[in-house]
């Protein structure tokens, strides 16, 4: 493959990579920010034990190469036209490399709870440190933890440990050969020192680490590298073409559904749930999780919920009985169902819950279920039990004023009509929906920035207009919910001391 040359007259097209949860996706862009199309490729998720989750990093490769090879050759982006690629990824995943640059162990996942132990002690010793420094609580889901649970419960891997990167830093590697991170996937491993940008000792010091081992940190839009010529031939694209940092999935996808001014709010329904309140400086709160925004000086708070999409699927496959677990298949059925799956209560907590319980013993359940209900009052139970999650979530961004402004929903959960219907009856809230914007999109609207052909992330985001649905609350259908919502709450009181015992 050629090396990339400028080609006045010809506007480049940008790559945005979403390194996610379960998969890989790539979407195209033109100059203008205009999507052109989506192509993903999904890679397995390991469950050695209860509340356990982790990656083989070595399939992220894979999996993106897959991904932008499909989206060459369906869409209308010729590949020697490529002209930037931006990166974005799922926060917390630490990857723990050796003195040759493979990986030493799996990439443990944000929502694996093994660290619990771990987190307790590091509250109770250093939790009023830890929220100063890193404007965030300890919970499992952030790598501090993940990382001094490897150093305590595998002390041989441990001893090899040469380098740390986030999984994006990990792809990055991959395609320019260099180590760098941003400051939102920075801050997201709980080591970072959120007022100063650097890596802290003081975060750094119960791992025995010093910041050597870590990327240098970079903004968004910085160009950190080339595409190497391995890496080129992989993807079918030119070499030398310019990589930019790109941020965390959350940081992107706020960006790319431009909920820039504060009091905005944007709805993440995705394999988990998130909930994004932007605001004009860093407000911390230790219910809720800070990042800094692509748009300088702006950050915003995340209400985050473990389970979505990902919950949908498993009741999808629990009560299916072979039927495909896509929305198109059971909204017909589940639309016969009355509000309230007559009496039937879902809990989504597959692995333990954040916002607002912050509580890795919690576990899933299903409750008042009779001889009466069929597989769709499960699923319509499921529906509303994820969306009273998403309620019980939001309540907190309320101590910061909650949402003032627009509520944008984003996320492959979009998918579905009558969930996302669900959602804005249980929340009382107007909706506006895109179906287009997610991670990788606002990543590659961040690549433009970074090659020049905007001047800063503003300016890109003003040309990229997109179709929305605006879908407002059923007065009567709201008032039904929160009632139930009340109820809902009632029995995950209840069931708390339960769970906390099935968990061990």
């Amino acid at each position: 493959m050629s090396t990339a040359t400028s080609q006045p007259g010809r506007p480049p097209y940008l790559l945005g990579i979403d390194l996610g949860t379960s998969s890989c996706k790539v979407c195209a862009v033109d100059a203008s920010g205009r999507h052109l199309g989506a192509r993903s490729a999904g890679y397995p998720t390991l469950t050695p034990r209860a509340g356990w989750a982790e990656q083989d990093p070595r399939h992220w490769v894979p999996a993106a190469i897959e991904a932008t090879r499909r989206l060459l050759s369906e869409s209308p982006v010729p590949p020697d036209r490529v002209g930037g690629i931006c990166l974005s990824s799922a926060a917390h995943i630490p990857v723990l490399l050796g003195a040759g640059g493979n990986p030493l162990r799996n990439a443990i996942l944000w929502y694996d709870q093994r660290s619990l132990d771990e987190v307790e002690e590091l509250k109770s010793r250093r939790g009023a440190e830890i929220f100063r420094l890193s404007h965030n609580s300890v919970s499992p889901t952030w790598t501090l933890p993940q990382l001094l649970w490897v150093r305590r419960q595998e002390p041989e891997v441990w001893s090899r440990v040469h380098q740390v990167a986030l999984s994006k830093d990990y792809l990055s590697q991959w395609l320019t050969g260099r180590w760098t991170t941003d400051p939102a996937t920075a801050l997201s491993s709980m080591l970072l020192d959120a007022h100063t940008g650097g890596w802290s000792e003081h975060l750094l010091e119960p791992l025995g680490l010093t910041a050597e081992v870590l990327p240098r940190v970079h903004p968004s839009t910085a160009r950190v590298g080339s595409l190497t010529a391995a890496a080129a031939d992989d993807l079918g694209i030119p070499s030398g073409v310019p990589v930019i940092n790109g941020t965390l999935d959350s940081a992107a996808e706020t960006y790319g559904a431009g909920v820039v001014r504060p009091g905005d709010c944007l709805l993440r329904l995705a394999t988990a749930g998130g909930i994004h309140l932007v605001l004009e400086e860093a407000r911390p709160h230790p219910g809720l999780i800070s990042y800094p925004h692509p748009v300088s000086p702006l950050w915003y708070s995340q209400a985050g919920t473990n389970s979505c999409t990902s919950a949908l699927q498993w009741v999808f496959r629990s009560v299916g009985a072979g039927r495909p677990g896509t929305f198109q298949e059971w909204d017909p059925d589940v639309g016969t169902v009355p509000q309230g799956a007559e009496g039937l209560f879902f809990h989504p907590y597959l692995s333990g819950e954040r916002c607002p319980y912050w509580d890795g013993r919690l576990r899933a359940s299903f409750t008042g279920a009779t001889f009466g209900h069929r597989p769709e009052h499960f699923v319509r139970a499921a529906y509303e039990g994820t969306a009273f999650s998403l309620r019980d979530a939001m309540g907190v961004l309320d101590d910061l004023g909650g949402p003032q402004g627009t509520v944008t929903v984003v996320g492959g959960g979009t998918a579905g009509r009558l969930w996302t219907r669900i959602v804005c009856d249980v929340l009382g809230k107007p909706l506006q929906v895109s179906r287009v914007t997610d991670s990788a999109y606002g990543a590659a609207l961040l690549g433009l920035v970074g090659i020049g052909l905007y001047p800063d992330v503003s300016r890109a985001l003003a040309g990229s207009r997109q179709e929305l649905e605006v879908i407002s609350p059923n007065s009567e259908r709201t008032r039904g919910y929160t009632a139930l919502f009340q109820r809902y709450r009632e029995i995950q009181q209840q069931l708390q001391p339960v769970y906390h015992t099935l968990a061990g």
